[in-house]
């Protein structure tokens, strides 16, 4: 068994970027292209790495990635434009800009404020707010709309907030980059714009994993900015003589100022000692009066409160967006890890991949050249003298690439609509079925015309379990368009089934007398997908039953 593959957000842009471009290929060509590629891949590339043990399910298609990104670099001539690439780029990009425009934002504001004229003093309770308040106000907004939302079911993807910032990544992402784009042709446009609303679409599949990358920009923004601020404020107080005072219309007392200072010191005097704070004559010794002015107070009183603005940065803004920040990546760590492989264009891909296909053991006139280019030139002479007679050969009928069956995923449960369950051969639905699918038939089961009167199939489908566990199967004529009841069917199935199970919505086209299993027209297949992709199901797969031959 392989180990786990290390994906990364780039790699699950370049995968929807390809499997947006599989289901256009597959929509104009057929899917028997895609067969032949993906299995050709295996047999040349992927399949020779896996030794004698089955391969990863993520292992697999990780590998296939791999080898469509050479196969894509190789059309373009060099380094393909890829999503994948350029978000890696632009993010990249991003990380440099935050850090530099925070630093300069924070050291800049910082150094603004402190400029000391000599004739007032810093004032340390407005400095304390700009600089320390306003940053602990948003850091207590965090878990307040956390709290929030789980309160109101709501995760992190319907963030106002997110959806704006996101949009408009996604609009620079576009718009920076249209030396690449106006070379590309306008399917690749167009696959550009589908993976990246596929990702943006499979909440269930993909999770949090487009959230934590902006929630670490966003502390990375917080951390060059409370660097550059704490610089700033250091440079200043070691260039240059500060003085630092407080003052407050209200009639405040020096000994509650004094115990505010020391209850905020705490997380650093328990180590640091009370010098690194202003003790109550230094707080009384540095209160400036409007009507005194401030040259009567003690030079030593005035530069006492520096150590204590440093530390009140450090902890209350430095350290928790620090602390942030590896939150966010170990997160990311976990949504990555946690991303599931088990959606229908995964269960395709893998199927395609496994899957032995039809092959001719007949040899091409190159190889028969190349064979006799090895022959011995007097050998060779010899047969051109004297040729042997022709003797005519039959065509080779094309052979089984193996002789094992389809790669089979196990059985699953075939809901066959009541109009067609007579007619239904169940050993033809199951070839049909491995060929297409890579599954056998478990059991058939009969569905009414009236989906709302199909309440007691879903007793029969648990069986003893709470819900649906085995992989689902719903056979739909494509001749008849898909009704709001059947739709609705199939969302309570989803309902009643695992998160991640397995449903596919197989269509046949109209019958004949020889047989049920007819293709599907090209009309009616829009129309189902159209109806389908409404329902938003990452895990629904709706595909064909049979193909011309």
């Amino acid at each position: 068994m392989k180990m786990k593959q290390s994906w990364r957000v780039p790699d699950f842009l370049d995968l929807e970027y390809f499997f947006a471009g599989d289901k256009q290929q597959a929509d104009e060509q057929g899917e028997t292209v895609l067969r032949n590629r993906d299995r050709e891949l295996y047999l040349d590339t992927i399949g020779g790495e896996d030794g004698d043990t089955s391969p990863d399910r993520d292992w697999l298609i990780f590998r296939w990635l791999q080898e469509r990104r050479s196969l894509e670099n190789t059309e373009q001539g060099g380094q393909a434009l890829l999503p994948g690439r350029m978000w890696y780029e632009l993010y990249g990009l991003f990380w440099s800009l935050f850090s530099f425009l925070a630093f300069a934002a924070g050291g800049g504001l910082c150094y603004s404020y402190l400029s000391y004229t000599g004739e007032q003093p810093v004032n340390v309770s407005l400095f304390f707010l700009v600089f320390v308040g306003f940053q602990l106000l948003l850091l207590f907004a965090l878990p307040v709309a956390w709290s929030v939302r789980k309160l109101r079911g709501l995760d992190l993807r319907s963030s106002l907030v997110l959806s704006l910032v996101n949009r408009g990544l996604n609009r620079f992402l576009f718009t920076i980059r249209k030396t690449g784009f106006a070379h590309m042709k306008s399917e690749r446009k167009q696959h550009f714009a589908a993976s990246l609303a596929m990702v943006q679409t499979r909440g269930s599949g993909y999770g949090t994993l487009f959230f934590w990358p902006l929630f670490l920009l966003f502390q990375l923004f917080g951390i060059a900015f409370n660097f550059g601020a704490l610089g700033a404020l250091l440079v200043k107080v070691a260039s240059s003589d500060l003085a630092f005072g407080w003052q407050s219309t209200i009639q405040v007392s020096a000994e509650v100022v004094a115990r505010c200072v020391q209850w905020l010191a705490l997380p650093w005097s328990w180590f640091l000692g009370e010098t690194s704070y202003p003790g109550l004559a230094q707080i009384e010794g540095s209160r400036m009066v409007l009507k005194d002015g401030f040259y009567h107070l003690a030079s030593v009183d005035l530069v006492s409160w520096w150590p204590f603005l440093c530390l009140a940065i450090c902890f209350y803004c430095l350290l928790p967006r620090m602390v942030l920040f590896v939150f966010g990546s170990m997160a990311r760590k976990r949504v990555l890890a946690a991303v599931s492989f088990n959606r229908a264009e995964h269960n395709q891909l893998v199927h395609r991949l496994l899957t032995p296909r039809l092959n001719t053991q007949v040899q091409k006139g190159k190889d028969k050249e190349k064979a006799f280019e090895k022959i011995p030139e007097e050998v060779q002479a010899e047969v051109q003298e004297n040729p042997l007679p022709i003797v005519e050969r039959k065509p080779q009928k094309k052979v089984a690439e193996a002789e094992e069956k389809p790669a089979v995923h196990g059985g699953l449960l075939a809901l066959v609509p009541d109009e067609i369950f007579d007619d239904i051969s169940t050993n033809i639905l199951e070839t049909h079925c491995e060929q297409r699918f890579g599954y056998t038939i478990a059991e058939t089961l009969r569905i009414h015309e009236q989906y709302a009167e199909n309440s007691t199939i879903f007793t029969a489908l648990a069986k003893d379990s709470a819900q649906i566990s085995s992989p689902l199967l719903v056979l739909q004529e494509a001749w008849q368009p898909p009704i709001q009841e059947m739709l609705s069917f199939l969302q309570e199935l989803r309902g009643k089934c695992e998160s991640e199970l397995h449903i596919i919505v197989a269509l046949i086209g109209k019958p004949t007398s020889d047989t049920l299993f007819t293709p599907v027209t090209e009309s009616d297949l829009h129309i189902w997908q159209q109806k389908i992709a409404t329902l938003k199901d990452p895990f629904l797969q709706l595909s064909i039953l049979a193909e011309e031959s």
